[in-house]
C-alpha cells in the first residue's frame, strides 16, 4: 500500500489535506511520533505533532497536525496534514489498514502477479518493495533463482554470488556448519543469519514445494533495519513463492538426481577428491566428453529444462547434465571412441540448429570427477569459435587449444612467434597481387600435395608448381623439413588469431 491510498482509506469525512506525495514506498507500518527519534525508516508513516520531530531530518512518510512549522519534506517523501483532534482516529485506522493488508494481501497479491503471467523477477521485486530491501531467491544448491531489482545490491559477496548465479562450494560449506543454519527449523520460520564475508545481516526464509525444502527467500539488510513487520512478512513472501512456482513456475526448481547433485558441486568448485566417494556408485562410460550448452535466442530456462534437455538425452543416451551459468552443462559418453563419434556429432547439429543452440565439446577424460575441468575446456571452445568460427553450432576444443594457449599470452608480442616468411610473402603480394601468401597456406593445410591444393585453390598444377618455386626464391624455405612446416602452420594460426582484432 502507498501513501495516497493509505489516505484515501482512513480520512473518508476528515478534513486531511496531502501537502506532498511521491508514493516512493510501500508501507509496512505506522508509528507514533514521540519527540526522542534519531532515525526513520522509509517505509513507516509517523503520525504526530511538527514539534515531536527532530531538526533537519524528518521522516519520508508522516501525517502531522495542522499548526506548527511543518518540516521540508525530503526527496521522494510524503507529508499530510490533519486537524489535531483527529490526529489520534487517523492513527488507529491506518493501524487497522496495516495490520488487515499485510501477510494475507502480500501472498494474495504475490500469487495474482504470478497467475498474470509475471516471471519471478517480478515477484522478488514486489517482495522487495513490501520489505523495503533488497531480496534474493535461492535453491537448495545455493543457485541464484532471481533477485530484486528495486534497490542495488552492493555488498561484494552477494554482488559476486549475483554476477555468477550460483555460491562457491567454499561457501555453501561454510554456511552449513554455521549453528543457525544447522538448526534451523523445518518451516518457513525466519531466522537472522550473519556471515564473516558479508557486512549485512541476513533474514531467511525457506520455501517448500510438495511438502519439501526447495529453496530460501533471503532478505540483505541495508536499505531498513530487520524488523518484526519483516519477520512477519519474509514467512508470507516464501510462501508465495512456494505457491507461485508451484502453481506457474515448475520449471524453476526440479528435483535433482544424485549424479546431478555431483555435477553441479563440482561444478562451483568441489574439488575432485570430493566428489569421488559420491561418484564411485554410479556406472560412466570409459571414455568421456563435456559439453557446454547455450542458447543463441534467449527461449528460457523454462526450454531449457523442459524441451533441450530431454531432447539432449534423446540425441546421446546415458548424457548425465546440470543446469548451470544459464546453460546446461553435460556429460556424455563417449564410450571406447578416442573423439566425439561423427554420428554423435551430427545429432549434437541437428539438435543445435532445431532448439538454437551452440554446444562446445571439451577433450576426451577418464574420470567423470574431472567434469569441471573439462567443462572449462567447452565453454572455452564455445567462447573462441564465437570469433574463429562464428557459424559453427558444434566447436571441438580439440580444434581450437591453440588458440586457447594464444589466448593467454601478450597479444602485442604474439607476431614475433611469426616465422618471417608470412611476412616476406604478404609484402610481396601487395606489391605483384601474386596470391602466394594464401597459396601456401593452403598447400600446408592439404598436407603438401599439389594435387590437393590446386583443386583447393582452383587452379592448374603448372601453376602451383609455379607458385611454390617462386616462395622458395623468395623465402628459403625447405618445406621438406617437417619442423619449418610445424613453424609456417603455427605462424598462420597466429596471424589469423591477431588478425580478428584488427
Amino acid at each position: 500500500m502507498r501513501f495516497t491510498t493509505l489516505m484515501e482509506r482512513i480520512s473518508a469525512g476528515l478534513p486531511v489535506k496531502i501537502l506532498r506525495s511521491s508514493d516512493l514506498y510501500e508501507i509496512s507500518d505506522v508509528a507514533l511520533l514521540d519527540g526522542m527519534q534519531a532515525e526513520f525508516t522509509n517505509t513507516t508513516v509517523y503520525f504526530g505533532f511538527p514539534g515531536q520531530l527532530p531538526a533537519g531530518a524528518p521522516p519520508a512518510q508522516c501525517v502531522l497536525a495542522d499548526g506548527g512549522a511543518l518540516p521540508d519534506v525530503p526527496e521522494g517523501g510524503s507529508l499530510a496534514v490533519a486537524e489535531e483532534s483527529a490526529l489520534f482516529f487517523l492513527f488507529n485506522a491506518a493501524r487497522r489498514q496495516i495490520d488487515e493488508s499485510r501477510g494475507r494481501g502480500l501472498y494474495a497479491e504475490m500469487l495474482d502477479t504470478a497467475a498474470g503471467g509475471a516471471g519471478i523477477d517480478t515477484l522478488m521485486n514486489l517482495a522487495a518493495s513490501r520489505l523495503g530491501n533488497s531480496v534474493v531467491l535461492l535453491d537448495t544448491d545455493y543457485k541464484v533463482l532471481s533477485h530484486s531489482a528495486i534497490f542495488p545490491i552492493d555488498d561484494p559477496l552477494w554482488a559476486e554470488n549475483i554476477r555468477r548465479g550460483y555460491c562457491s562450494y567454499e561457501f555453501i560449506s561454510a554456511v552449513e556448519k554455521m549453528d543457525a543454519v544447522k538448526n534451523a527449523p523445518s518451516t518457513t520460520e525466519p531466522m537472522v543469519v550473519t556471515c564473516y564475508a558479508s557486512p549485512l545481516r541476513k533474514l531467511s526464509s525457506r520455501f517448500f514445494l510438495n511438502g519439501r525444502v526447495a529453496g530460501f527467500v533471503l532478505m540483505l539488510e541495508k536499505e531498513t533495519p530487520i524488523s518484526p513487520v519483516q519477520m512477519e512478512l519474509l514467512p508470507v513472501a516464501a510462501a508465495a513463492v512456494g505457491s507461485a512456482i508451484s502453481r506457474y513456475l515448475p520449471y524453476l526448481v526440479s528435483d535433482a538426481t544424485v549424479c546431478q547433485k555431483v555435477l553441479y558441486d563440482l561444478l562451483i568448485g568441489a574439488t575432485p577428491e570430493q566428489a569421488a566417494p559420491r561418484l564411485a556408485g554410479l556406472r560412466f562410460s570409459p571414455r568421456l566428453a563435456a559439453l557446454c550448452i547455450r542458447q543463441t535466442r534467449h527461449l528460457g530456462q523454462k526450454r531449457l529444462r523442459e524441451t533441450v534437455a530431454p531432447l539432449l538425452v534423446q540425441a546421446v543416451p546415458d548424457t548425465r547434465f546440470a543446469f548451470h551459468e544459464n546453460g546446461i552443462a553435460a556429460l556424455i559418453p563417449l564410450d571406447r571412441a578416442p573423439v566425439l563419434p561423427d554420428e554423435t556429432r551430427a545429432r549434437l547439429e541437428a539438435l543445435a540448429k532445431q532448439e538454437y543452440l551452440r554446444i562446445g565439446v571439451s577433450n576426451l577424460f577418464f574420470a567423470p570427477e574431472r567434469f569441471a575441468r573439462y567443462y572449462a575446456q567447452a565453454r572455452r571452445a564455445l567462447d573462441l569459435s564465437a570469433r574463429l568460427a562464428p557459424d559453427e553450432l558444434v566447436c571441438l576444443y580439440a580444434g581450437c587449444s591453440f588458440y586457447d594457449l594464444l589466448s593467454t599470452a601478450d597479444r602485442s608480442s604474439l607476431g614475433l612467434y611469426c616465422h618471417p616468411a608470412l611476412s616476406i610473402l604478404s609484402r610481396y603480394d601487395s606489391d605483384s597481387d601474386a596470391n602466394l601468401y594464401h597459396t601456401l597456406e593452403a598447400y600446408l593445410a592439404s598436407g603438401c600435395s599439389v594435387k590437393a591444393t590446386a583443386e583447393r585453390l582452383f587452379i592448374h598444377r603448372n601453376s602451383l608448381d609455379y607458385r611454390l618455386a617462386r616462395i622458395r626464391e623468395l623465402t628459403g624455405l625447405d618445406l621438406a623439413d617437417s619442423n619449418v612446416r610445424f613453424q609456417l602452420a603455427m605462424s598462420y594460426r597466429i596471424d589469423h588469431f591477431t588478425g580478428l582484432d584488427s
